[in-house]
Formats: C-alpha cells, structure tokens, sequence
C-alpha cells in the first residue's frame, strides 16, 4: 500500500469530485501527454490511499496544514472506461476522451471510502509531520508504518463520507473547457 500527498490548490469540488457517494479524481494529477512524467492518477493502485492537503489561497483552498480529503483507490479506470459506465455518465469530470492517449493513457481513480472536508477541513495533527506536500508535485515517500498509522487514525476519528463543501465556488465552464492549472 502506498500513500500520495498532494496540495489541492483550488478545491471547486470537481477534482476530487466527492459527490453522490463516490469520490472520484479524474482531470487533475494524471499527465497531460506521454512525453510528461507519470502522476497519481497513473501510478494509484487499488488500496493505495491519496491526500490532498490545503493550498495557500484561502479563498481557493482550505491553507496550509490542513487535509482537504482522503481516499482509499478502490478502482481504477481508464478515461474511455469512466466515460462509457453509465454509473458515471452524470459526473461533472466524466469528459468525453478525445484522443487515443485520452482514452487509454489517463485514468480516474474512484473511492466509496473516502473522507472529504473541502470547507470543513480538519487540521494535521503534528503525529504526522511531512504529510502535506508543499507545492507542485507530489511526495509518496512514506513508509508502510506511517501510512498505517495514518489511516488509523483516520478511519477511528471520522466517518467516511462527504463532510464539507468545497472550499471555492466554481465558476461554471462548458463542458469541455478547462478549469484545472497546471498546479494540478
């Protein structure tokens, strides 16, 4: 089991989408092209857990030391596969693949067990120093005792679910256009 930190820079609640149930991350950490460098959304797997973490805009995130989200990978798909299940045909990040890279490169990592805060976020208690990554990237470098701990202390303090809104109102887009920077 491996665990992925990252900073939610701006959290509209499209990515992670923590809605109806499910929390899905599609859109945002997954490489743009082949030529770029893997990201979470390549590199999850099913059981991995991925943490996002308050950016420094309070207007667009919930700050610094701070857990935005939490989720358990519970599967895996690829963008076609997202884009095709009727399940997800509703979803605000079910995008509509458009090359052949879209359809089998990118993938969307989707969670039942997940913890989401968004506005509510809930402080980082000190028992895990370096949990939140600062800036662009991700770290995934802890080992299997910490993330051990992690989730304990995770699953026996909160209820899984949606606990928040999102710390920043979208501003509505067509479909198709683009929301996430490259911060993602």
């Amino acid at each position: 089991m491996k665990l992925y930190s990252y900073v939610v820079d701006h959290d509209t609640g499209r990515a992670p989408n923590p809605y109806s149930g499910v929390c899905t991350l599609c859109r945002c950490k997954y490489r743009k092209c082949p030529t770029k460098p893997r990201n979470i959304v390549e590199l999850a797997k099913r059981g991995d857990w991925v943490v996002g973490t308050g950016g420094a805009d309070k207007k667009k995130s919930a700050g610094h030391g701070r857990l935005v989200y939490a989720m358990r990978v519970d599967k895996k798909l690829t963008r076609e596969q997202y884009y095709a299940c009727p399940r997800f045909k509703a979803r605000e990040d079910n995008e509509p693949p458009k090359d052949d890279f879209e359809r089998h490169g990118q993938f969307v990592l989707i969670s039942w067990h997940f913890y989401y805060f968004g506005v509510s976020a809930i402080d980082i208690p000190k028992k895990f120093p370096n949990l939140e990554k600062r800036g662009p990237g991700f770290r995934s470098d802890f080992g299997p005792e910490y993330i051990r701990r992690f989730v304990e202390w995770l699953e026996k303090g909160h209820k899984p679910g949606k606990h928040g809104e999102p710390c920043q109102k979208r501003v509505d887009k067509p479909r198709g256009g683009k929301t996430c920077k490259s911060s993602c």
